[in-house]
């Protein structure tokens, strides 16, 4: 499974296309400001807008030090440093997002507060209660041994700590592939909502909060399809510069399984007793 995730996800010079992109040059003598990245490192489903809502309901303070499960290429990573100015560290299975992601800080000035290991999240290598708060946006769906990724969140959290997850889940039938997870179903792990619960629940959590995303996802297609922006000038930009221009097609494939009642897009909250 890292072989196809990584095969799925890897692509060289991630920087230097995202970089192109952006209005700044290290030149200028002054730091890439984080926020110039937001429309191109929000690689989750609604991307910025699902960023600012879980972070506003994670409010870490500024001593926290937060885990991100599969940080992709750090952008809500960045997010949260750049907006509470607590520290983050980043792990995911991806050699050339975890290079980008690193990159990224330092140019942002933000390599103080966040750190990218590549590694499986599974064998985790920090000490028991490592971490105040952790969160995983939209990674559980490549993750073949959910109860193992759980158990090890559970483990490095400290007591009283949070857990923030989303996660596309399984209704009915087969989704449309390629979708932006995966292109095929060989690797691709979607779960009920039900499983999804009872797995964060068995890892040890007590279950804070639970909620159906997928009219949000909903209504920002329509209003992108309403604006005759479809997808949007922001994912797009990310589509085309960090995950390919296929990324279209796959994105229009979620949001069409989506709406057909194939799959859904679930909140959970959590927490460790303490």
């Amino acid at each position: 499974m890292t072989s196809l995730v990584q095969e799925h996800y890897g692509s060289p010079e991630i920087v230097a296309r995202i970089l192109s992109a952006v209005p700044w040059s290290e030149k200028s003598g002054s730091a890439l400001k984080p926020e110039a990245l937001f429309p191109y490192d929000q690689l989750h489903g609604r991307a910025l807008q699902a960023t600012r809502e879980h972070a506003a309901r994670l409010n870490p303070s500024e001593d926290a030090h937060l885990l991100d499960i599969g940080s992709g290429v750090g952008g809500p990573a960045r997010y949260f440093a750049s907006t509470f100015g607590c520290r983050i560290t980043g792990v995911d299975l991806t050699p050339e997002f975890v290079a980008a992601s690193n990159e990224l800080a330092r140019l942002s000035g933000l390599a103080d507060l966040v750190e990218f290991v590549e590694t499986d999240a599974a064998e985790l290598p920090f000490g028991d209660a490592t971490f105040d708060h952790a969160y995983s946006f939209y990674v559980g769906m490549n993750l073949p041994d959910k109860a193992a990724v759980l158990q090890e969140c559970f483990r490095v959290l400290r007591p009283g700590g949070r857990l923030i997850w989303t996660e596309v889940t399984a209704l009915s039938g087969v989704p449309h592939f390629p979708l932006p997870w995966a292109r095929t179903s060989e690797s691709s792990y979607v779960g009920t909502a039900e499983q999804l619960i009872s797995s964060i629940r068995d890892a040890g959590f007590a279950i804070l909060a639970v909620e159906d995303e997928t009219e949000a996802h909903l209504d920002l297609a329509r209003k992108m399809k309403a604006s005759a922006q479809a997808p949007s000038a922001a994912e797009d930009q990310a589509n085309h510069v960090v995950l390919g221009a296929d990324f279209v097609e796959r994105r229009r494939n979620y949001i069409r399984s989506l709406g057909d009642g194939l799959i859904a897009s679930t909140f959970v909250e959590s927490g460790k007793p303490g």
